[in-house]
């Protein structure tokens, strides 16, 4: 079992490299159409993968999702090459035949469709990051009580636990105080989104207290919560007054711009093998390159909305296990676990071990958004990396509010009732 998931863990992280690593070498190398042709095939082959995966999961095509999960990293590796090779040799949309070749809209079509979807689905992001931020921030809170709570009170009555948190806590709201002195007013001429911010901050305050009056949250987690509010709204101020950037100006609106396109070769390579060696010998320094082109704020928002995404796409199978149980019907060697009286080791299943039509309608949007989590995270990769400035800055106001509406829901629903059970509840339907 060991030996099993360090392979999976081996395979997970090669894959995850190879996507971190090969989307800004194809942008700084081979220019923004190449890139885009890239991050398309990487998101088509996780979303093939995942369908596959819920389509096969439990059924006798189950052994054909561990084959594809082994392969992955190669596949991954072999779609690099591929975009290489249709860089040096770009398909032809004319031809002997009727109708253009389907690699000519593959190659020199799709990938600008892909772009628009990625403009369109921007605002989606900047409310998935809050969503997700919520989620993680509650599960930091909850954990930090839970760790205060296992400490008895030593000879002199001190619990140095929770006194640990709450210096912990009094840093983070300093932090928070911090940046809204170094951020507001950005501007004397305008005082709407420095309004905007006292708005959002005594919502956070009155919030606080009817959480701690009701029991229902505490200082780790509203001090977290002020300070993202703080951090989107710093983030909204600094993208407004920033320059549009060249990577994503106009978002490459029609196919025009011809896929070979780059400023970044020192000289003209016109093979396969050569293309491939010199990039993998610049893949570092393109990165390095890439990072410093973006403004320091959009980094930090890249890094943080990656981040916090794929700890929410971590945190919510655990919720479901411990709230619905785990059982996969089978045991280690494939025979029918329920029935056979002595416990056995169960295989690892997806999730709950239940087929989608197995599970609880309310239930069933959360794992198909969990089963795409991975092409998610490479649409959210590659619209970050060409985000123009200013193109988000009112819709983290919207973020913030809706931030700010679930979380009050949460402390409010329910409230009479057990704690656990009732979070558990909200977070799983």
């Amino acid at each position: 079992m060991g030996i099993t998931a360090f392979f999976s863990f081996t395979q997970g992280m090669a894959t995850f490299t190879q996507v971190l690593l090969a989307l800004p070498m194809t942008l700084d190398l081979l220019g923004p159409p190449s890139f885009l042709l890239l991050s398309l095939l990487f998101t088509l082959h996780h979303f093939i993968y995942s369908t596959l995966r819920l389509s096969f999961k439990n059924t006798i095509f189950a052994p054909i999702i561990s084959i594809l999960s082994f392969l992955s990293p190669f596949i991954s590796f072999f779609l690099v090459i591929l975009t290489l090779y249709w860089y040096l040799v770009p398909p032809n949309p004319t031809s002997n035949s009727i109708l253009p070749p389907i690699t000519h809209y593959l190659v020199n079509v799709l990938p600008f469709f892909y772009a628009q979807i990625l403009r369109w689905v921007s605002p989606l992001f900047v409310l998935l990051e809050g969503i997700s931020t919520l989620l993680v921030i509650q599960v930091v809170g909850r954990v930090g009580k839970g760790w205060a709570d296992e400490e008895e009170k030593d000879d002199i009555g001190i619990e140095w636990r929770s006194l640990v948190g709450l210096i912990v806590a009094a840093l983070v709201y300093c932090a928070g105080l911090a940046g809204v002195i170094k951020a507001f007013p950005l501007s004397s001429e305008n005082t709407f989104p420095a309004f905007l911010l006292g708005s959002a901050l005594t919502s956070v305050l009155f919030l606080s207290l009817i959480g701690f009056t009701l029991r229902r949250t505490n200082v780790l987690e509203t001090s977290l919560v002020f300070v993202y509010v703080v951090y989107s709204a710093w983030l909204s101020g600094v993208e407004g007054a920033m320059e549009p950037r060249t990577y994503g100006t106009g978002w490459l609106p029609s196919p025009s711009s011809p896929l070979r396109q780059s400023n970044s070769l020192p000289y003209e390579l016109d093979s396969i093998s050569s293309l491939l060696s010199y990039t993998i010998h610049s893949v570092f320094s393109s990165f390095i390159s890439v990072s410093r082109t973006l403004p320091p704020h959009l980094l930090l928002s890249l890094i943080y909305r990656v981040a916090v995404l794929h700890m929410a796409a971590r945190i919510i199978p655990i919720i479901r296990k411990s709230s619905i149980g785990w059982d996969d019907g089978f045991s280690s060697d494939g025979a029918d676990s329920s029935s056979s009286s002595t416990p056995t080791q169960q295989q690892d299943g997806f999730w709950d071990g239940k087929s989608l039509n197995q599970e609880p309608p309310n239930m069933r949007i959360t794992t198909i958004v969990l089963s795409y989590r991975r092409a998610i995270l490479i649409a959210v990769y590659t619209h970050l990396l060409l985000l123009d400035g200013g193109s988000q800055t009112w819709w983290r106001w919207i973020n913030i509010a809706l931030f700010l509406a679930v979380w009050s829901l949460e402390l409010l629903l329910d409230a009479e009732g057990d704690d656990t059970e009732s979070v558990t509840r909200w977070k799983v339907d």
